[in-house]
């Protein structure tokens, strides 16, 4: 933007359309607005050195110096009083928020600002802040996800979801925090962790290596971790052991997003050991499921929906 203009702006003489061009300017960019407002500053400051030096008797040059400091320091209470003002009243940069997301049927992996690596499963989100890695080491995930922490202990890493909270300083843990699935889990596999409930952060479970907590008839337990192969996913592996049937389906509805419904009841007491790869889908999985369980099922893609019979 042309100074000139810029100033002829601040005194009031600028025209229609020369008003008009400085408001879109300083609108169009953050960068605008805060050059903006520096030039303002400058511009008050200058009018208030510009005053005319007084005649007669007292223009001798003592008073000429007295008045020339009077009106340094008068600058700059002005410019240190109007810059407080400004940063009081001009709103600051919002933060800006990264995004990452998953479809069904994959997973990721992502390094954060402070090199610590994330491992994201299917229909998962994760979400920091610009401000992440600055003064605090905070996430927010939907979905499931394996963190290895870069240790730091002076600066917790927080995992936040819907209605748990999980802190760590260096360590390798899992979280599952599937939204419209009543699960939630973490599990420790390196290190330690702080979990707690959003509406009781009172109520701590501090778990170490080789425990689980989960969200059990309305409150945080503690179990052994058992089963190291639950958390293969990052490999791309579906796992089970003895699972039930249902079971099964709830971790396909996990992975892939599709709701099944059951309408034949003799499934429901069927277990299975075994595993399927993520990338197969959830067709090849049924029908590897149907060489032991007797069932058949339609599945209708346009509303995502799988039924057994």
């Amino acid at each position: 933007m042309d100074k000139e203009q810029l100033y002829r702006y601040f005194e009031g003489t600028a025209s229609p359309e020369e008003g008009q061009q400085v408001r879109q300017w300083m609108e169009a960019a953050d960068e605008h607005r805060q050059e903006f407002f520096r030039e303002r500053r400058l511009f008050d400051a200058l009018l208030m050195a510009a005053d005319e030096e007084p005649v007669g008797e007292r223009s001798s040059w003592p008073w000429r110096i007295g008045s020339a400091l009077l009106k340094v320091v008068a600058v700059a209470l002005l410019t240190l009083a109007i810059q407080q003002l400004y940063s009081v009243y001009v709103p600051s940069e919002p933060e800006r928020q990264t995004v990452i997301t998953v479809p069904g049927g994959q997973r990721t992996h992502v390094t954060l600002p402070d090199g610590t690596g994330v491992w994201l499963n299917a229909r998962s989100e994760l979400r920091y802040s610009t401000s992440y890695n600055k003064e605090h080491r905070e996430v927010h995930l939907q979905g499931e996800g394996f963190f290895e922490v870069a240790k730091e202990a002076a600066r917790p890493f927080v995992v936040h979801t819907q209605a748990f909270s999980v802190e760590a300083t260096g360590t390798r843990f899992n979280v599952e925090a599937y939204p419209g699935l009543s699960d939630f889990e973490t599990a420790l596999l390196e290190g330690g962790v702080k979990v707690s409930a959003l509406q009781a952060p009172d109520k701590e479970l501090h778990l170490q290596p080789g425990q689980r907590a989960y969200w059990e008839d309305g409150q945080l337990k503690v179990a052994r971790l058992e089963h190291l192969e639950d958390y293969r996913w990052r490999e791309g592996l579906i796992c089970f052991r003895n699972e039930t049937f249902e079971g099964i389906l709830r971790q396909f509805r996990k992975s892939f997003g599709i709701r099944i419904r059951i309408h034949n009841d003799e499934v429901r007491k069927y277990t299975y050991t075994g595993k399927f790869r993520q990338a197969d889908g959830v067709d090849y999985a049924l029908r590897v499921l149907q060489r032991d369980i007797r069932f058949r099922y339609e599945k209708n893609d346009e509303t995502e929906t799988i039924d057994i019979y």
